[in-house]
C-alpha cells in the first residue's frame, strides 16, 4: 500500500510524501524511523490486515479469518501475555502507535518494551535516550494498571509488557545487564522479521495449484510463535 503523508519540516514548512508500507501503523513506523512526524496520514488499512494470530482453528481456518475474528481479552483476566500481534480497533491501535504507546504507559521502560511487544513488527522505540540505570529502576516499580475501562489494544499491550517485564527480570536474576536484555530485543526482532520474510517467499514460490495449502501449513506454524499470518493473495482459490 502507498500512503500519502503531510509535515513540517523544522523551519515550519509544510511538505508531503509518499511511503510504501504494509499498513498505516508501518508507515508510521517507517516515517519515525526516517525523523519523520507527520500531522496527517492519509490512506486506508488494507483489508484484514490485522489478524488475530494465536487462536486454533483447525479445519474452519479460512471461514474464520474471512470472518475477521479477533481475540477476546476479558477484563478480569489480567495475568501476563506471551507476545502475539495485538488485536482490537484499528484507528486505535494506529493512534497507539503512533505516539509510540505514550497513551497507554508513562513509563519509558514500558514503553521501550512495548516497540517489542509484536513478534516480527518494525521495532521502533521512543526516541528518547535510553538509560540503563533508570530501566533497572522502574523495572523494580509495579507495572502499569490494567483497568476494565482501558481499550482493548491497551489491556492487551500491559498484559504482553506485564509478561516482558517478568522476562526481563529473570534475564538480569540470570546475570545478563539490561545493555544485554535490549540487544536481545533487536536480535529477536530481526530474527522474526527475517523467519516471516522467508515464510512468506515459500508461499509465493509454491506451485499455482499448492498454493493455498502451503499458505494453511505455514500459518499454523507463524501462529505458534506468535507471528503475523500470511493473507491470502486476492483473486486465489
Amino acid at each position: 500500500m502507498e500512503y500519502r503523508y503531510l509535515y513540517q519540516t523544522k523551519d515550519n514548512e509544510n511538505r508531503e510524501g509518499a511511503v510504501k508500507a504494509a499498513s498505516r501503523a508501518d508507515a508510521y513506523a517507517v516515517l519515525r524511523k526516517q525523523g519523520i512526524r507527520p500531522y496527517r496520514l492519509i490512506g486506508d488499512d488494507p483489508p484484514k490486515w490485522l489478524r488475530p494470530v494465536r487462536i486454533a482453528l483447525a479445519a474452519t481456518l479460512v471461514a474464520v479469518l474471512a470472518a475477521a475474528v479477533a481475540i477476546v481479552v476479558r477484563p478480569a483476566d489480567f495475568s501476563p501475555l506471551q507476545r502475539m500481534q495485538v488485536t482490537g480497533d484499528s484507528n486505535a491501535l494506529s493512534a497507539s502507535l503512533s505516539v509510540a504507546w505514550e497513551d497507554v504507559f508513562s513509563s519509558p521502560l514500558d514503553r521501550h518494551l512495548a516497540a517489542y511487544a509484536q513478534p516480527g513488527w518494525l521495532a521502533l522505540a521512543p526516541e528518547t535516550g535510553v538509560d540503563e540505570e533508570s530501566f533497572a529502576r522502574e523495572l523494580s516499580l509495579p507495572a502499569e494498571g490494567i483497568s476494565p475501562s482501558d481499550p482493548a489494544h491497551a489491556r492487551q499491550m500491559k498484559r504482553i509488557v506485564l509478561g516482558m517485564r517478568r522476562e526481563m527480570e529473570k534475564y538480569l536474576a540470570d546475570g545478563g545487564s539490561v545493555g544485554g536484555y535490549l540487544a536481545f530485543l533487536d536480535e529477536r526482532q530481526d530474527e522474526e522479521r527475517a523467519l516471516r520474510a522467508k515464510a512468506a517467499e515459500s508461499v509465493e514460490k509454491a506451485p499455482a495449484d499448492m498454493r493455498e495449502r502451503a499458505r494453511l501449513n505455514v500459518n499454523a506454524r507463524l501462529r505458534e510463535m506468535g507471528l503475523a499470518e500470511i493473507p491470502r493473495i486476492a483473486g486465489e482459490r
